[in-house]
């Protein structure tokens, strides 16, 4: 049903040129899966740009109450696709169609807009667990919408939903330390506990850059370690998927996990420059991985975090 006459096809190159365009990545480890759930994956991917860009682009031109407003307008067609009746803009008539191809798990594609509410609503984020708790909304439960697409026929998703759910958060806690000083220049959000920002003496205002305030390479391995254990507990689950789909889904884990190398690699400035993975090292990590040689490789160069990193395992676990 997704290769079906030229009107059908020029859609479906429509909607893979934007899934490019918004994620590099994720289309490039994308190619790796069958052919047959590209453009499903796609269209999801596009569904929480939509909701992501409303939290972190919208609201910058109309400012919180209408992006709310407009996030609600998200929730209805949400809630009318899902029922049967989509709108007719190309994003909800597809939704439908994957949605009645592939049963899509409802809980988190709602969970979503609740995570994008989090963020216009303005509440801050306390402590380890509400870091958890927000990056669940936002990213663990993109994790369970790509189980149907990932899984053979009669495979237990509920099973896998709570692993593939790690990965999601995994993914979110690396864009945090990707996004540190992009976060607060653009959208005035800190998205590092409250309480952890105590435990350094350090404030919100200390993440405008450009210099880098002491004490927080070591802030930054306390968040890129939990990042880290997420990502080993997902590879469980990654391990559980079919053959024709675990090596897409490893390597996407593996390429977003690189950036918190660059992060060290860029001596923990991420207030100033924006980690990314060069294209020939994606490339590269596609043949082989070695994650933790390079991270020892990195933190024998930089002895700044050495003193005070442990302060967040013995306070908060």
């Amino acid at each position: 049903m997704f290769s079906q006459g030229p009107s059908f096809a020029a859609d479906n190159r429509r909607i893979w040129r934007a899934f490019r365009h918004h994620s590099r990545t994720f289309s490039l480890t994308a190619r790796l899966l069958p052919e047959r759930v590209q453009i499903p994956i796609a269209t999801v991917y596009l569904y929480c740009r939509t909701v992501d860009n409303l939290a972190d682009r919208t609201v910058l031109d109309v400012g919180p109450q209408r992006a709310l407003e407009a996030l609600s307008d998200v929730r209805s067609k949400l809630s009318n696709t899902l029922a049967g009746n989509p709108p007719r803009e190309l994003l909800w008539q597809r939704l439908h169609l994957v949605d009645f191809l592939f049963d899509l798990p409802r809980a988190p594609l709602f969970e979503l807009i609740e995570g994008a509410e989090w963020d216009l609503q303005g509440r801050p984020i306390e402590s380890r667990q509400e870091l958890i708790e927000y990056s669940n909304l936002v990213a663990g439960s993109v994790g369970e919408m790509m189980l149907p697409f990932l899984l053979e026929e009669g495979q237990d998703a509920e099973r896998l939903a709570e692993l593939a759910r790690m990965l999601g958060i995994a993914m979110q806690l690396t864009n945090i330390a990707r996004d540190v000083g992009e976060d607060w220049r653009v959208n005035r959000r800190v998205y590092i506990p409250r309480r952890w920002l105590d435990l350094y003496h350090l404030r919100p205002e200390d993440l405008a850059g450009p210099a880098l305030p002491p004490g927080y390479s070591a802030l930054m391995e306390d968040l890129m370690t939990t990042s880290e254990s997420l990502y080993e507990r997902s590879f469980a689950g990654i391990d559980a998927l079919p053959g024709a789909t675990r090596r897409g889904i490893r390597a996407a884990a593996c390429l977003y996990r690189e950036i918190m190398n660059v992060v060290r690699g860029n001596g923990y400035d991420n207030l100033s420059r924006r980690a990314f993975v060069p294209g020939w090292r994606k490339l590269a990590l596609l043949l082989n991985d070695g994650y933790g040689r390079r991270k020892e490789r990195l933190l024998a160069r930089s002895t700044a975090a050495a003193p005070l990193h442990v302060a967040l395992q013995t306070h908060e676990g």
